[in-house]
């Protein structure tokens, strides 16, 4: 600037540095024309579009930031700094399982009681599910039925990990798990009774 007026100064090696990369792997721009002190590059792909910082060699051989900053093209995540967006940024519903690269999101992520059952992809039923094979009850009969059946009610392209949550004085267990095609059907074993009056439990089926 003289005079507050810009004056464009030619010779100076100007580069397109990356947040975080260093001179030599920038972007060099060169004068479109000689000694004209206006500055270029071309981005020839799609890859190369994003933030970027502006250099220059002005007060430092090996090139210092110019304290100006650019964006070509679309806007990517090498131009979002760390804690610019907060959740009050966000709509609900934005971001889906689809919008996450695979292996963005690890348990170091995620605070604890951030994923609670309610948020997992999850199927839950109970004995009032489940057929008697004896009575073709629902819910069976523990002094009856000798198994239980449980059809789920989600399309499964492998059989899902499956928890038994007994919650009545009678010895319930897992006897079988079978698919067809993505029907998935739990047969639970119904052994000693003790003095259980009734079948309670929990199915919980997620997928892997």
């Amino acid at each position: 600037m003289e005079d507050g007026v810009r004056k464009p100064q030619s010779g100076v090696d100007i580069r397109l540095i990356r947040p975080g990369a260093d001179w030599q792997n920038g972007i060099r721009l060169a004068e479109n024309h000689q000694a004209s002190g206006y500055y270029e590059c071309i981005i020839e792909t799609e890859q190369d579009c994003g933030f970027y910082e502006l250099w220059d060699d002005r007060g430092n051989t090996n090139g210092s930031f110019s304290g100006k900053t650019c964006t070509i093209g679309k806007l990517n995540a090498r131009g979002l700094q760390n804690n610019c967006i907060y959740g009050n940024h966000l709509l609900n519903g934005v971001i889906t399982g689809s919008k996450l690269a695979n292996g963005s999101v690890s348990a170091n992520h995620l605070g604890n009681s951030v994923l609670s059952l309610s948020k997992i992809i999850h199927e839950l039923q109970d004995q009032n599910n489940g057929i008697g094979d004896q009575t073709q009850s629902c819910p069976a009969s523990i002094r009856d039925d000798r198994f239980i059946s449980h059809k789920l009610d989600k399309e499964y392209d492998i059989i899902p990990h499956v928890i038994l949550t007994n919650l009545c004085n009678c010895f319930l267990y897992i006897a079988d798990i079978k698919q067809d095609g993505t029907q998935i059907t739990i047969t639970i074993g119904i052994g000693q009774v003790f003095d259980a009056p009734e079948a309670k439990y929990q199915l919980i089926a997620l997928p892997y």
